[in-house]
């Protein structure tokens, strides 16, 4: 089976002969979405291609929305999980409660070329480039879409947009009015309560309020069978609110909270006097909170401004590293039309990060403490060359940071809408990647040499070290023949230069060096189909091909930043997914996604090397809405086998496999 599925994404890969489609059946605040034919889905508003509202279809980049009616109809209990519908994204899971996720390539728990940001608030994580996707809570019902960029935005979002973006996007309060309670339980979901209560404040003020609880059971270890110890338990709380001034002054204000426990086994776990590794029964604690607001004044219908700010506080300590960061950003942007020639976007911006880092034997940074700063500012202009029909986007922008000095990342675009029904884009733009704080100033304890008297292998930062830049060249084109049918084709190749990589200093220590140089190339299709009124149909398919070359050629055995980009990302990914109204009430949904197979890297002999088999994933639900306001949904997840690996930790997490899931959810609006 799985030989016909490789098949079938190869054809694919040359006939782009596919069928996909929208979703099928909308709830609540999307009903008025149900009457939209595909041609006019096309033209919903995004804003995280250019920091502005635009049509999906009139946007010169790699764009993939997941709107609210498409994460609720997937069943998925966690934004991870709803990323799995995006064509290009490597989501992977490698433990109960630990994802590998990125954009075209480079995978790893420590993903370091992907921008997430919710709400616009950065939550890309300084201290070793990467997101904690455990401590990402968001209530999935307060979610009006996921914008994800595949390809870099470093133009406008800056440093470690490389090869791609998530923005998550929840809902203004006035669309979450009233109260919803919901609960959820399963074999592995030991449980997920939400409530959240919306309501108008004054005339021209709304606001709601949330607390929600998840608690995941544990997985196994593929080795031998044995518990993984990795459950969790998250607790998050906050609030949000959205108001006018008039016709020309809209506000928000919103925070969270959150408190998290995550089991998890260390191994190998090194101390100083023992040369054999031990394992570690680990509880991580995680605590944060954030307060952003947001204030947008509109001098006329082509001249407005906007000004955001946010501080947001985490802390996490787990048994290799304690830390603590707190963040305050402070973002202004101006956008300016005239003539209908010129549509201009600018912007500046500031962030003050402060860490503070509990080191231990086998992790640690120095100075433990550091406060960092970031200036920048951008500027991208839309110029429409014929009215409706080309337009070319120039922009760049320029940061200053503590690690690597001034960086200036440009980008220019060009799309042509041959007919209203027909567009074609391409693009050329320069994205980095800056160092973390681990890669500048950290210690890592990887191993001890097979002879006495057992020195151990210790990996050490480097000051000197420089970006990491990609050239991203790509093209795409959209095509929407008629009603029920569309397309979305993407091409990309990507040039690296700089990336990170290890130098042997002497036998017992290593630095990190920018010694890998190389390139990528792929497509990614999505089509989508909606043959009757209650049948729709979403086909996706992905292939990426990276080859990268350490310089240094002394260094080879050192040297796993080629495995970890050629081998640790799929070449071909393949999913469909379905949605069937059976009547009015009741509405069945289906996943599958076919992953090639990859060879994972690690740090230590320990997880170095290990092959994730090429699997076939299902997941199923069926909705039953009995009366307006209550609804009962059935989940089962990964169908197909009772357990499959994924992705295997680069560190300290042994190869854990995913198991299957089913649970049933009920929810109440009132």
């Amino acid at each position: 089976m799985l030989q016909v599925m490789k098949n079938i994404s190869t054809g694919l890969c040359v006939s782009l002969v596919t069928i996909t489609a929208p979703p099928s059946y909308l709830w609540a605040a999307d009903e008025e979405m149900l009457d939209l034919e595909l041609s006019q889905l096309m033209q919903i508003q995004i804003t995280s291609a250019g920091r502005k509202e635009q049509n999906l279809a009139d946007v010169a980049a790699a764009v993939y929305v997941i709107n609210q009616e498409a994460i609720h109809n997937s069943g998925a209990t966690s934004i991870p999980e709803a990323l799995r519908m995006v064509p290009g994204l490597q989501v992977l899971r490698m433990s109960s409660n630990k994802w590998a996720i990125t954009s075209r390539g480079f995978n790893g728990v420590f993903s370091n070329k992907l921008l997430v940001q919710i709400d616009g608030r950065s939550v890309y994580t300084p201290s070793y480039s990467g997101v904690y996707w455990d401590v990402q809570n968001v209530v999935l019902e307060d979610v009006d879409r996921i914008e994800v960029i595949r390809g870099p935005g470093a133009t406008l979002w800056g440093a470690n947009a490389v090869n791609g973006i998530i923005n998550i996007i929840t809902k203004q309060s006035s669309d979450t009015q009233g109260g919803l309670i919901s609960v959820a339980a399963g074999n592995h979901e030991d449980g997920i309560a939400s409530f959240r209560y919306g309501a108008q404040l004054t005339e021209d003020t709304y606001g709601r309020l949330y607390v929600h609880r998840h608690d995941q059971d544990s997985y196994q270890h593929q080795a031998d069978e044995t518990d993984a110890h990795d459950d969790s338990q998250l607790s998050s709380g906050g609030f949000r609110l959205d108001g006018d001034f008039g016709l020309q002054n809209n506000w928000t204000v919103q925070g969270d909270l959150y408190h998290g426990d995550a089991s998890q086994l260390i191994f190998p776990y090194w101390t100083a006097n023992s040369p054999m590794p031990s394992t570690v029964d680990d509880q991580t604690e995680s605590d944060g909170y954030n307060l952003l607001s947001r204030w947008q004044h509109k001098i006329s219908e082509t001249n407005t401004w906007t000004l955001q700010a946010y501080f947001d506080a985490t802390e996490r300590d787990e048994v290799y590293l304690g830390q603590t960061h707190h963040t305050f950003d402070l973002d202004f942007q101006h956008r300016l039309q005239w003539a209908n020639l010129h549509d201009l976007v600018w912007g500046l911006g500031y962030r003050n990060i402060s860490e503070e880092f509990a080191n231990s034997y086998m992790v640690s940074i120095n100075p433990a403490e550091k406060t960092s700063e970031l200036f920048s500012g951008f500027i991208q202009d839309e110029i429409s060359l014929i009215e409706n029909t080309l337009k070319v986007t120039l922009g760049t922008k320029l940061e200053h940071n503590d690690y690597t000095g001034f960086e200036v990342q440009p980008s220019a675009r060009l799309l042509w809408k041959a007919t209203p029904n027909n567009t074609i884009w391409t693009s050329v733009s320069r994205a980095v990647r800056t160092p973390s704080r681990v890669e500048d100033s950290g210690k890592i304890v990887l191993e001890p040499l097979p002879i006495p008297p057992f020195p151990k292998i210790s990996v050490y930062g480097n000051p000197e070290l420089e970006a990491e830049t990609v050239i991203a060249y790509e093209a795409g084109y959209r095509y929407s023949p008629s009603s029920v049918f569309s397309t979305d084709l993407s091409f990309f190749y990507n040039d690296y230069n700089d990336l990170a990589d290890y130098r042997r200093i002497d036998m017992t220590s290593i630095m990190f060096t920018n010694g890998i140089e190389g390139h990528s190339y792929g497509l990614e299709i999505s089509n989508q189909w909606r043959p009757l009124s209650w049948l729709t149909a979403e086909l996706n398919y992905s292939y990426i091909e990276l080859k990268m070359t350490s310089l240094d050629m002394s260094n080879q055995v050192f040297s796993i930043s080629e495995l970890v980009s050629e081998e640790s990302s799929p070449k071909h990914q393949l999913s469909l997914r379905s949605s069937i109204d059976l009547s009015e009430t009741v509405h069945f949904n289906i996943l599958g996604r076919y992953v090639d197979q990859i060879q994972t890297s690690g740090q230590a002999a320990y997880s170095s090397g290990i092959i994730v088999d090429d699997y076939v994933a299902l997941d199923v639900n069926i909705i039953w809405q009995p009366t307006k306001n209550l609804e009962l949904m059935l989940v089962g997840q990964n169908l197909l086998d009772s357990n499959h690996l994924e992705f295997v930790h680069e560190y300290f997490i042994e190869a854990t496999e995913v198991d299957r899931s089913v649970y049933a959810k009920l929810t109440w609006t009132f």
